[in-house]
C-alpha cells in the first residue's frame, strides 16, 4: 500500500514538473497571448554550416544586404520593412556562433506574424563567397485561421449608430486568415469613435488574442465598456466677441447636444469659411466638466480691417495675367464685407467692386450689390463693358448653388467692321452644381451649369432677346491613376434682337476651355470682310483620357469639336486632337496640351498651358 502511495507521489511529481515546463516555454505577448507546446521549441531552421568559411577577407567587411524571397508580396514588404530597422551588419558577423542570424531570424518571425503565419520555415544563404548579399528565403507555412470572434459592447455605445458601423466594418470575422493588423486596427477605431463621440470613460474590458499555432487557429476577445455619453456644456467667447451675432448662424453646438468632436470641427470650419476671422478655436474644456457636460469655448480674432492679396498667373488663351484684390471684411456686427479687386491681361483688364451682406446664413444665403468696368481687346473684338448688378445667392441645397440677379450694362464695341453701343437690361439667374473626389486631383465627379440672362426694351434696355448656356462635365476613373473626361457645351440667343446682341453677349469657339488646336475665341461666323462677327448659337464637346506614366504624370489624348454660328446649317464645325501631360503638384494640377485643328486644310496647332482643376 505505502509502495502505491510513493508511485502515485512519483507519477504526480513528474506530471508537475512536465507542466511546469509547458507553462515556462508559453509566451505571451501584449494582447496576443501564443501557446507553444514543448516540442514546437525548435521550429524554425537554423543554419548549421558557416557562413563565412573561405571568404576572401575584402568581402567579410563589406555591409550585408538583404534579397527577401516569400510567394506573398505584402508579407515580403513588411519582411523588408522590419529588416530594414537593424543596425548595420557585416558578413564577417555571420560565423559559426550565428548570432547575427538569430537578429534577422527574429525580425522575421515578427513580420510574417502580422498576417497570421506563426511557423515559418527561414533559410539565409549567400550565393557565393565573393557576395555580400543574403538571400532570405521563408516558407509561410499554415497561416493561423480565426476559429471565432467574441465581441462584446456594454454602456450607452450598445445602440449608438457610430459604434454599429464600425462593427459592421470588422474584418476579424470566423474562417478567415487572423491579421495583426485588422486587430489593432479595430481597436483603433473603437477608441477613436468613443473619444469621437463623447465617451470619455470608455475602456477595453478584456482585449486578447488567444493563438494556438498547433492547430493553426485564433480566438479573439474584445469586450468594450463605453460609460455614459457625455453632452455639450454652455458655450462662452473671448476675444472679439462683439462679432457674435454674425456667426450665430453658422453655429451647430447646443446646450446639452451629445458631444461630437465632427460638430466641433465643422463650427470651426465654418468660421474660417466666412472669411471674417484669422484665429477661430473651438475647444472643450475638459476641465471643467461636470454633470457628464463639456463646456465648450470660443475665441475670436478677427481679420485685419484691411486684407490685401496679389496674385500671378499664366494661360495660353489670356498670356500673363495678375491680380490685386482688396478686402475689407467685418465692417460691422452684421458681418458685412467689401471687397476690391483689379484683374490684368493681355487681352483683358477688369476693375469690380462688391458689397456683400449676410441674409440667413453668411455661407449660405447672402446679397450683394457690384460695380464692374472691363475693357476686352482681342481677335476682332474691341469692347468696353460697364455694369451695376444686384444678386442674391443660396447656397443651402449643397452641392448645388442658385444666383438670383439683375443687371444693368452699358457696353460700347467694335466687332469686325460694325461699331455701335447698347445697353441691356434685365433680370438673370445661374444655377450650378459641382462635385469631386477627392479634392486634389480628382477621380470622379461632376459639374453642371445652366445660366439665363435677358434683356428687355420695356424696361429701358436698347435690345430684347433671352440667352440661355449651359454645361455638363463628367469625370471617372477606370483605375485609380487613369482618368476619363467628357464635357459638353451650348449656348443660344433667342428673341427679336438675338443676331445684333452686343459682343459679351455674343458666342466664339477656340481655346483651352473650348476647342483646343484653336486659339482662344478664334472660331465664328465671319462678316462680308472676313472678320469674326460672333455667333447666336454655340455648341462643343470634347472627351479626353489620361493615362499613368509615372506617380503624379499623366499623358492626356483628346479630340474636341465645335461651331459657333447664327446658322446651324453652315458648315463651320471645327475639330482638333492632341495630346498634353497632366502634372500634380502642391499648387494644383499643371496642364500642358498641344492641340492640332485637324478640320482645316492647313491645320493650326497651338499649345495650351492652365494651372486648375479639370472638373
Amino acid at each position: 500500500m505505502i509502495s502505491r502511495l510513493y508511485l502515485f507521489l512519483f507519477l504526480s511529481f513528474l506530471l508537475l514538473c512536465g507542466a511546469g515546463n509547458c507553462f515556462a516555454d508559453t509566451a505571451y505577448d501584449a494582447d496576443y497571448n501564443v501557446h507553444r507546446q514543448i516540442e514546437f521549441k525548435n521550429e524554425y531552421t537554423r543554419q548549421e554550416e558557416d557562413l563565412n568559411e573561405g571568404v576572401p577577407e575584402e568581402v567579410l567587411n563589406r555591409a550585408v544586404k538583404y534579397r527577401v524571397e516569400c510567394r506573398r508580396s505584402k508579407v515580403r514588404d513588411n519582411i523588408e520593412a522590419y529588416l530594414s530597422t537593424l543596425p548595420e551588419l557585416k558578413r564577417i558577423s555571420f560565423n559559426t556562433h550565428h548570432s547575427s542570424v538569430y537578429k534577422i531570424e527574429e525580425k522575421v518571425k515578427s513580420a510574417v506574424k502580422v498576417y497570421g503565419y506563426y511557423r515559418p520555415v527561414i533559410k539565409m544563404t549567400f550565393k557565393s563567397k565573393n557576395s555580400s548579399v543574403l538571400y532570405v528565403h521563408v516558407d509561410l507555412g499554415k497561416p493561423v485561421w480565426i476559429k471565432d470572434t467574441h465581441i462584446e459592447v456594454l454602456g450607452e455605445a450598445l445602440t449608438d449608430p457610430g459604434f454599429m458601423r464600425v462593427f459592421r466594418e470588422n474584418k476579424l470575422k470566423p474562417y478567415t486568415i487572423l491579421s495583426h493588423d485588422a486587430y489593432e486596427t479595430i481597436k483603433a477605431r473603437v477608441m477613436t469613435t468613443a473619444l469621437t463621440r463623447g465617451y470619455f470613460d470608455s475602456h477595453f474590458i478584456k482585449s486578447h488574442v488567444y493563438v494556438d499555432p498547433t492547430e493553426n487557429s485564433a480566438e479573439v476577445y474584445l469586450v468594450f465598456n463605453s460609460g455614459k455619453r457625455y453632452r455639450f456644456g454652455a458655450v462662452s467667447y473671448t476675444g472679439d466677441t462683439q462679432y457674435v451675432p454674425a456667426i450665430e448662424p453658422v453655429m451647430d453646438i447646443e446646450e446639452s447636444d451629445r458631444f461630437n468632436t465632427d460638430k466641433i470641427s465643422r463650427v470651426s470650419g465654418n468660421l474660417y469659411d466666412t472669411g471674417y476671422f484669422a484665429d477661430a478655436e473651438v475647444h472643450p474644456v475638459l476641465e471643467e466638466t461636470e454633470d457628464y457636460e463639456v463646456p465648450i469655448n470660443i475665441h475670436l480674432k478677427r481679420k485685419k480691417f484691411n486684407v490685401v492679396e496679389t496674385g500671378i498667373g499664366y494661360a495660353t488663351d489670356e498670356g500673363v495675367r495678375g491680380k490685386v484684390r482688396w478686402n475689407m471684411p467685418l465692417l460691422n456686427e452684421r458681418g458685412d464685407s467689401l471687397i476690391m479687386q483689379l484683374q490684368l491681361s493681355e487681352v483683358k483688364q477688369e476693375f469690380l467692386v462688391r458689397y456683400k451682406i449676410p441674409y440667413r446664413n453668411p455661407l449660405t444665403d447672402y446679397f450683394y450689390l457690384q460695380a464692374q468696368q472691363t475693357h476686352d481687346e482681342l481677335n476682332d473684338t474691341k469692347d468696353d463693358v460697364t455694369s451695376f448688378q444686384v444678386h442674391y445667392v443660396t447656397k443651402e441645397h449643397r452641392p448645388w448653388s442658385v444666383d438670383y440677379g439683375f443687371n444693368v450694362q452699358y457696353e460700347d464695341y467694335t466687332q469686325g467692321m460694325e461699331d455701335g453701343n447698347a445697353w441691356t437690361i434685365g433680370p438673370n439667374l445661374r444655377v450650378n452644381f459641382a462635385r469631386a473626389f477627392p479634392r486634389v486631383d480628382a477621380r470622379t465627379g461632376e459639374n453642371y451649369n445652366f445660366r439665363v440672362a435677358t434683356s428687355a426694351k420695356n424696361i429701358g434696355a436698347d435690345v430684347t432677346f433671352v440667352q440661355l448656356y449651359s454645361s455638363a462635365k463628367w469625370m471617372f476613373s477606370p483605375t485609380r491613376d487613369s482618368r476619363f473626361l467628357m464635357r459638353f457645351e451650348q449656348g443660344v440667343n433667342v428673341g427679336p434682337d438675338a443676331e445684333s446682341a452686343p459682343p459679351s453677349y455674343r458666342f466664339f469657339v477656340g481655346g483651352d476651355n473650348s476647342v483646343r488646336g484653336f486659339g482662344y475665341k478664334t472660331v465664328s461666323d465671319r462678316d462680308r470682310t472676313g472678320k469674326l462677327a460672333g455667333g447666336r448659337y454655340m455648341t462643343t464637346g470634347s472627351a479626353e483620357v489620361q493615362i499613368p506614366v509615372i506617380e503624379d504624370l499623366r499623358s492626356a489624348w483628346f479630340i474636341d469639336a465645335g461651331q459657333a454660328t447664327n446658322n446651324y446649317k453652315s458648315d463651320n464645325t471645327v475639330v482638333g486632337v492632341g495630346t498634353g501631360i497632366r502634372y500634380v503638384t502642391p499648387i494644383g494640377l499643371i496642364k500642358v496640351d498641344l492641340g492640332f485643328g485637324v478640320s482645316e486644310t492647313h491645320i493650326p496647332f497651338h499649345l495650351h498651358f492652365g494651372i486648375g482643376p479639370d472638373i
